[in-house]
């Protein structure tokens, strides 16, 4: 079958750019490997309850719903902010041994903090913060700059420059090249454009949780782009790329049907996708995956002691960030109560009937866990559980259920995934979270008519992968007048 726009991978990039797409009669198909769509922001069940698999935050809110990206976002894909029934975060924390800095969905907030526990770095953090709001991080030309380096040359506390890089690095920081050396994990470092991005997803606009979690988003748009006449196939697996002159002239699918096109985008990633060309990449794997844990909860988080919404946190002062030695790495994660989200004005009992659950997040080895067999794969998972237990514990946060007579211990987890199941439900090379180090910022990739989307384009997080979908559809097809 032939299509103008063929797009490869049903995540939140390829939705957004699929959906964008048929809005304006273009022709398009979008291909998914799974039966449901989302990719890693997809969803599952536990023990009877829907699970939005690695969801901790939904980035970019803002109250009235229209500005910044993700109003942005809203008005391209014709969608409303009504629709995704946002509930603001309360309040996040950073913890390391020394020093704790709140924040929250008002800037000025954790501004204060910072002034406060601070006050000698202020002055540096406040031109920090205007370099960051002045830096254009859709610029597609600049070269990768060192962020550590720009941050160190405005902020001297290296306490509170680290801290400050630990939720931007959590939420953004692909690795790479050097993630294996102790040097890189003591110093870790990330693109300055990039840091950019996720430093204003985190601390300049703010977190959100839709609340019936991502699928209704998912499933909205796979309604629009069928009623607008685009084509979705779930369970598509793509076998291959076959290409002439410098360009793609179809998909090949493992069923061995072939789809022609004139112009394909890949939100598989860039590795992945120069696999399905038949040729070596032409930059390295990202070095960072992780491990979660997801609790159940039947009460509310500050029950067990939670009483944040998402806490990053370090058990060293110096923040350390890379692929770990073993199996994990146990001195910092990412906690995140799904229940710890502010109510929809007027929709209370409904938003908010659900104690949701409690997740920790922490970094993970591919190669690690790729060595090990059936056994100890399974006492592999036990010990890692065992392990984040102990850091909730050490953060005083308890895993107890409701009993008969008050409280007891029981089971710390109701699921866990490793890089193993990133690796078989996101089919990133080495279970890489955040994709190659090295970003394709307008998307142009191996081929003429080729152009990544996603992770690799260089957005982050959901709001930040619609976004790129919707950018690279709009300057690849729609400028051109496809």
């Amino acid at each position: 079958m032939a299509f103008d726009v063929v797009v490869i991978g049903a995540g939140p990039s390829g939705l957004a750019a699929a959906a964008r797409l048929a809005h304006f009669g273009v022709g398009v198909c979008l291909l998914e490997a799974h039966t449901r769509p989302g990719g890693l922001s997809s969803w599952h069940q536990v023990k009877g309850r829907e699970i939005s698999s690695g969801l901790h935050a939904l980035t970019n809110y803002r109250p009235d719903g229209r500005s910044g990206p993700l109003g942005r976002l809203l008005r391209q894909l014709r969608l409303s902010h009504a629709d995704l029934a946002l509930r603001p975060q309360i309040r996040s924390s950073i913890r390391f041994p020394s020093a704790s800095l709140s924040f929250t969905n008002d800037p000025e907030y954790f501004r204060s903090l910072v002034a406060e526990s601070f006050p000698g770095e202020i002055g540096g953090f406040d031109r920090f913060r205007r370099l960051v709001a002045d830096t254009d991080e859709g610029e597609l030309t600049l070269r990768q700059t060192s962020a550590r380096d720009i941050l160190a040359a405005h902020i001297k506390d290296p306490l509170l420059a680290d801290m400050l890089l630990c939720p931007v690095m959590f939420y953004g920081n692909p690795g790479g090249v050097g993630d294996g050396n102790d040097a890189a994990r003591q110093a870790p470092d990330m693109d300055w454009l990039l840091f950019c991005v996720t430093w204003k997803c985190v601390f300049e606009s703010g977190f959100a949780h839709p609340a019936h979690g991502m699928r209704p988003l998912w499933e909205a748009l796979i309604r629009r782009i069928r009623e607008n006449g685009g084509e979705v196939r779930l369970g598509a697996e793509v076998a291959g790329l076959a290409s002439e002159a410098g360009r793609v002239t179809a998909v090949r699918l493992i069923s061995g049907e072939e789809l022609t096109g004139k112009i394909f985008f890949s939100s598989a990633g860039a590795v992945e996708t120069a696999a399905l060309l038949g040729q070596e990449p032409d930059r390295p794997v990202g070095g960072v995956s992780v491990a979660e844990g997801v609790a159940l909860l039947d009460g509310p988080a500050s029950e067990i002691g939670m009483a944040d919404t998402v806490i990053f946190y370090s058990f060293s002062n110096r923040f350390s960030y890379g692929r770990p030695d073993g199996l994990v790495g146990e001195g910092n994660g990412v906690i995140c109560a799904t229940g710890n989200y502010a109510p929809i004005p007027g929709r209370a009992a409904e938003t908010n009937a659900d104690p949701g659950c409690l997740k920790i997040t922490q970094l993970a080895s591919f190669p690690a866990w790729s060595r090990l067999d059936a056994d100890a794969y399974a006492a592999a998972k036990q010990k890692t559980a065992a392990g984040m237990a102990a850091a909730l514990a050490r953060l005083k946060v308890e895993l107890l259920a409701k009993g008969g007579s008050g409280h007891k211990r029981v089971a710390p987890f109701d699921d866990l995934f490793t890089p193993m199941t990133l690796r078989r439900y996101a089919r990133h090379s080495e279970a890489a979270l955040y994709g190659s180090p090295v970003k394709t910022r307008a998307g142009a990739a191996f081929r003429d008519n080729l152009f990544l989307i996603g992770a690799d384009q260089g957005f982050q997080g959901i709001v930040g992968a619609m976004l790129s979908g919707v950018a690279m559809a709009n300057l690849h097809v729609l400028k051109k007048n496809l």
